[in-house]
């Protein structure tokens, strides 16, 4: 009956004690309960509501993403890279001359490339709060948030092989909003409505009055032949080029045309992507009289303009493909226009450096492109 009793005095003190309040006579020692993690709502490029942290301090960047981290300076925030961010320093994937030596640092959370899922374990350890992927499918993005319990974040460029500055500009000021650099994201987005005004300024309004120009060679999965082109390649556009292949697709997107139609539509300008330029040498070896059936080559008017699509679209690239080709086909328009020095100019806007001789020494630049008696002669 005691024992009863004394249990019976003690239950209050263990209720206080069990709902967090101190005992009597103890010194003050409130429990410690752990906040919730703030969070926001944002909506990604493929539409997906995705719940992030309020603050952003550690990301993974998956399929080339890391080139829009480079674009708002924000490499500060990437704990870990695919091993072909590591691998691929070609200088016409121009951002990797800025991530080259970190990326070394950092582990690896996978091997990266076209189509490649991540290694799911050492992507988790290296502890991010979110992973950012460029150009992916929405239930790809699904399948890995659901496997890592970690927000996916996808960006894109829009259609494949259809470069739309709008679809840029929203991409850049979506990453800006979701790591908080937002200043960045309007710097950048500022400078391209300022290049487009410019562009815009100097072609010809009427399309009609613009000169036939046709780009060709343009690589596709790997260097292709001159009868690969893009209806809508997009530096022509801006620049103020009507291409000869318009017709061919009303999209704009990659093609390969008959070769006899080039010679059908016999453009007074050709422009042939350096990426394919030992392709194109090849062939003209092989069949010389095709080549010279062209009014451009005999005419000596084709030039070379560099590869942008590298572990997709290098913008920085493409406005200077637009300058050089539209100081080639309005020279008045574009003549106090240096290629070379307004190339470093983009390219300092972009990824923070002059990088135009480290893109030459990989591609040749842009120049013009001379078919001899027997080779391709560049000048």
């Amino acid at each position: 009956m005691l024992a009863l009793m004394k249990i019976m005095l003690l239950l209050p003190v263990l209720g206080f004690a069990l709902l967090g309040f101190p005992l009597p006579g103890l010194p003050l020692s409130p429990v410690k309960v752990q906040a919730a993690e703030a969070t926001r709502t944002l909506i990604d490029m493929s539409g997906r509501e995705v719940t992030v942290p309020a603050e952003i301090k550690r990301v993974v960047p998956l399929g080339g993403a890391l080139r829009y981290l480079v674009y708002l300076r924000s490499l500060d925030l990437v704990v870990g890279v695919e091993n072909i961010e590591r691998r691929w320093t070609s200088p016409g994937r121009l951002y990797g001359l800025v991530t080259a030596a970190p990326a070394r640092d950092l582990p690896l959370i996978g091997e990266g490339g076209p189509g490649r899922l991540p290694d799911y374990e050492q992507l988790l350890a290296v502890d991010p709060e979110i992973i950012i992927t460029m150009g992916m499918e929405r239930d790809q993005a699904e399948a890995i948030q659901n496997r890592t319990g970690l927000p996916v974040f996808t960006l894109n460029y829009g259609e494949p092989g259809v470069l739309e500055s709008s679809t840029l500009k929203t991409a850049l000021n979506l990453l800006g909003q979701l790591l908080g650099r937002g200043e960045e994201a309007s710097r950048l987005s500022s400078y391209l409505e300022d290049l487009e005004a410019d562009l815009a300024a100097r072609r010809a309004i009427d399309q009609a009055d613009n000169p036939a120009a046709y780009v060709g060679a343009i690589s596709h999965r790997g260097t292709r032949g001159i009868n690969s082109t893009q209806p809508g390649y997009p530096p022509l556009v801006w620049a103020g080029g009507r291409n000869v292949a318009a017709a061919e697709n009303g999209r704009g997107g990659h093609i390969f045309i008959d070769p006899e139609s080039l010679l059908l539509w016999d453009p007074e300008t050709i422009f042939i992507d350096a990426g394919s330029l030992e392709q194109v040498r090849e062939d003209y070896r092989r069949n010389p009289g095709y080549y010279r059936a062209l009014s451009a080559v005999r005419r000596e008017r084709v030039f070379l303009v560099m590869p942008y699509n590298f572990y997709h679209t290098n913008i920085e690239i493409a406005y200077a493909n637009a300058y050089f080709i539209g100081q080639t086909l309005h020279p008045q328009r574009f003549n106090e226009i240096d290629p070379a020095a307004k190339a470093d100019e983009i390219f300092q806007h972009f990824i923070g450096l002059p990088a135009y001789e480290a893109l030459k020494g990989e591609y040749h630049g842009f120049g013009r492109v001379r078919f001899g008696e027997r080779d391709i002669e560049l000048r």
